[in-house]
């Protein structure tokens, strides 16, 4: 069975307040706007399961993720997945359950997009705030996960532009 991999860079997030921790950073107005701007487009995806960095940017764009696109699952947090380094985000997609077969991932960069390169053979520069990647997994073992047995099949860089 072949499995589907969404990756999602967070939404924009907030510097205002100089006091917050990294970890606590909340979404922009315009972070709010391009997440629903990306769901939209996306469409219903009731079968995904969301997986998300514990950060309150990630959180904030997976629960806008989850209402929209009227996903049936409850979000998970996976502490490991507040991560900037790809090496340490592919181990967490290699523990991913494998009953899984549509999973949504939202995090962090540069860890995104070096491992989007990596996986898809594309080169992008950076995964925008709110970017958006599809790649499927032509295996049934999330552990097997490698540029062999992936293949990007879409992309959105500019969800409130309407490009897919």
């Amino acid at each position: 069975m072949n499995k589907i991999l969404r990756l999602i860079r967070h939404a924009k997030s907030s510097w205002q307040d100089a006091q917050l921790h990294d970890i606590d950073r909340p979404l922009k107005p315009k972070g709010v706007r391009r997440s629903l701007a990306l769901a939209e487009q996306l469409g219903p995806l009731p079968q995904t399961h969301i997986f998300t960095s514990p950060a309150r940017r990630a959180l904030d764009t997976a629960h806008i993720f989850h209402a929209e696109c009227q996903v049936s699952k409850a979000v998970e947090v996976i502490p490991a997945l507040y991560t900037f380094d790809a090496t340490d985000l592919m181990d967490c997609l290699h523990l991913l359950p494998d009953e899984c077969s549509d999973v949504t991932v939202v995090g962090h960069n540069p860890a995104m997009t070096i491992l989007v390169n990596q996986l898809s053979g594309h080169q992008f520069d950076n995964l925008v705030t709110a970017g958006y990647v599809e790649l499927s997994l032509q295996s049934a073992h999330w552990h097997k996960i490698a540029e062999k047995n992936v293949t990007l099949e879409r992309f959105i860089l500019r969800p409130e532009l309407g490009n897919a």
